[in-house]
């Protein structure tokens, strides 16, 4: 080959390293609607942030993704900052060379962060010859059984990447839309952009606190047995009706607090779900 062809076919090789590596850098907007009381029909809603980052994909908060990226900013700037209050709920890290899924966890006001890694699951899929239009992508439907829910899903193959919501992956294409059966979760995409590469560096600043499933469990019971632990043991005193500084019943606001975390034990993993006496 001569000289001049081959620096042809070099550039060429590396344009396509180049735009394939970009390629896998994706910002993607999911709106999740769900139910933390199932005997409700009383929804949340919330978007959520899948950002694919080369071989690692970080699913979480949109809006804690912007106050710590504000933070971030202004830490940088010398400004004076506050951390913003993390948002765990459906936290997942994920990397293509990890044989692992890590979740986060957190119980606000407490700062902790609860770190918990299990190994990935390969999803049995059932692949449907049903499709539709969403979002002007031509969809194909998909089924799937995962920790005690049945879900739906409709996944396109003209974005030929196989990422999805949560823990989600593997079909032959994005998926755009997915619930389970009983609708107490449901995932829409609703935006989606391309992104250079950055350095991901999740939650460095933070305290987490890596811990076994066994030791997590025992974390939430020991959480609902004493949900105010730390004002029994400060004698803290709360503000009364007429403004007078008085001793809290804990005893009556333990219960509260305990029927409270009974009602909202509706995890999108219902086999994980806490068994509280």
């Amino acid at each position: 080959m001569k000289m001049k062809n081959l620096l042809k076919f070099w550039l060429l090789i590396l344009m396509l390293i180049s735009f394939d590596c970009f390629s896998q850098n994706y910002k993607v907007i999911y709106k999740l609607i769900y139910k933390t009381d199932s005997t409700l029909e009383e929804t949340k809603t919330k978007n959520m942030l899948l950002d694919i980052n080369n071989n690692v994909s970080i699913f979480y908060s949109y809006d804690f993704y912007k106050s710590d990226s504000l933070y971030q900013e202004n830490l940088k700037l010398g400004k004076e900052v506050y951390q913003p209050m993390f948002d765990s709920n459906f936290s997942v890290v994920k990397n293509n060379y990890k044989p692992i899924v890590t979740k986060y966890y957190n119980f606000p006001p407490n700062n902790i962060i609860y770190k918990l890694e299990e190994a990935k699951t390969n999803f049995e899929w059932k692949i449907l010859n049903e499709t539709k239009k969403i979002n002007n992508y031509l969809c194909q439907k998909a089924q799937l059984k995962y920790k005690g829910r049945s879900w739906t899903v409709w996944f396109t193959k003209e974005v030929p990447l196989n990422f999805g919501p949560y823990v989600f992956d593997g079909l032959p294409g994005a998926i755009m839309y997915m619930e389970d059966s009983k609708r107490n979760y449901i995932f829409e995409l609703i935006s989606m952009q391309k992104s250079s590469p950055s350095k991901v560096d999740f939650l460095k600043d933070w305290n987490i606190i890596k811990v076994s499933k066994k030791e997590f469990t025992k974390i939430n019971l020991d959480r609902y047995n004493d949900p105010y632990k730390e004002m029994r043991k400060d004698e803290t005193l709360i503000e009364g009706s007429s403004g007078e500084l008085i001793k809290p019943n804990i005893n009556q606001m333990t219960k509260g607090k305990q029927e409270f975390i009974k009602r909202h034990n509706n995890p999108i993993e219902i086999l994980e779900a806490i068994k509280y006496p």
